[in-house]
């Protein structure tokens, strides 16, 4: 006997989905309601991965960007006030010592000999009294 056959006769006459929603609507409320929120789960959980995954890709896609135009030899003015920009906020951004030695080439300036000149990290200002600031 065919599984339409056991649900009913005329169960033979509709489609697969409508068989196995009809089959649904025969589990209790409570159970649907579990399976449905469980597949909800899995749905936010994949969708989550998905925008985790675009962001990585924006991300990379950016620096990357960044990384080609700081690599041109151009002495335009935009060219400078990016290194210029990144010298300045960038320290503040990477915590770590080893993501500041992957950017040295970046943070460190040249004078106009090519020969890299010593950074002075203070900004003029006295940072004594707080002991968590970065030099």
């Amino acid at each position: 006997m065919a599984v339409a056959d056991r649900k009913g006769p005329c169960l033979n006459r509709l489609p697969q989905a409508s068989i196995e929603w009809v089959t649904d609507m025969r589990k209790p409320i409570a159970q649907r309601i579990r399976e449905l929120d469980e597949r909800k789960k899995a749905l936010q959980s994949r969708l989550d991965r998905q925008e985790r995954a675009q962001a990585t890709r924006r991300k990379i896609l950016l620096g990357s960007f960044m990384l080609e135009q700081l690599q041109r030899n151009d002495q335009s003015r935009h060219h400078d006030e990016l290194r210029q920009w990144l010298r300045r906020e960038l320290p503040a951004f990477l915590t770590r010592d080893a993501d500041l030695a992957l950017f040295a080439d970046i943070l460190e300036r040249r004078s106009s000999t090519g020969v890299p000149e010593v950074q002075d990290k203070t900004d003029g200002k006295d940072y004594s009294d707080d002991s968590d600031q970065r030099f």
